[in-house]
């Protein structure tokens, strides 16, 4: 069976992938005297830039650092001119996941953070199918589910997941006043 793609490529990247022009990069990536004080805990600079970097995405787009990922250049850039760090020390962090795994559940705690649960689930749930009764359009009911798990303090879970908790055209009426598409 095929897996239902709920999101446009576009789409997807607007709610989850990481903005690299420089309004974006400074609206969501600029650390605080209390982020730096945290992040200057570590050693090393490659620990303190990969921390740097989990914590930005923790807060936006709001996921976790995934595993062997590299964010795009204008984030490392951004985020290493803040903590005196080089960018390319990035590599050095991601090749240990034990490392990346520890920073992530240290910044769980520092923003009062969490893996998305059953209950954050049904609230994305509902959110959708509310937004589902207002359109048909899958981006802005996607939005919807994942402001709700940004609501609740849950970290995003992937995307694929999110587009399994929305629900599909066939299942919602459409929205008042509008025919269904299909």
């Amino acid at each position: 069976m095929a897996k239902r793609k709920l999101l446009k490529d576009q789409d997807r990247r607007k709610l989850f992938d990481i903005p690299v022009d420089e309004d974006s990069l400074i609206r969501h990536y600029s650390l605080s005297l209390a982020d730096r004080l945290e992040i200057e805990l570590r050693r090393r600079n490659h620990n303190r830039l990969g921390l740097a970097i989990q914590l930005c995405l923790m807060r936006y787009p709001g996921r976790a650092l995934g595993a062997e990922e590299t964010p795009p250049r204008a984030m490392l850039k951004y985020v290493a001119d803040q903590i005196g760090a080089a960018p390319g020390e990035f590599a050095l962090y991601a090749r240990r996941e034990e490392t990346r795994r520890d920073h992530m559940a240290r910044l769980m705690v520092y923003l009062n953070k969490r893996s998305a649960t059953l209950q954050d689930r049904r609230a994305a749930l509902l959110a959708a199918v509310q937004a589902a009764t207002m359109s048909d359009d899958g981006a802005a009911i996607a939005s919807s589910t994942v402001a709700a798990f940004r609501e609740r303090g849950a970290l995003l879970p992937a995307i694929d997941t999110i587009e399994r908790i929305v629900p599909c055209r066939p299942c919602h009426s459409p929205a008042p006043g509008r025919k269904n598409s299909d």
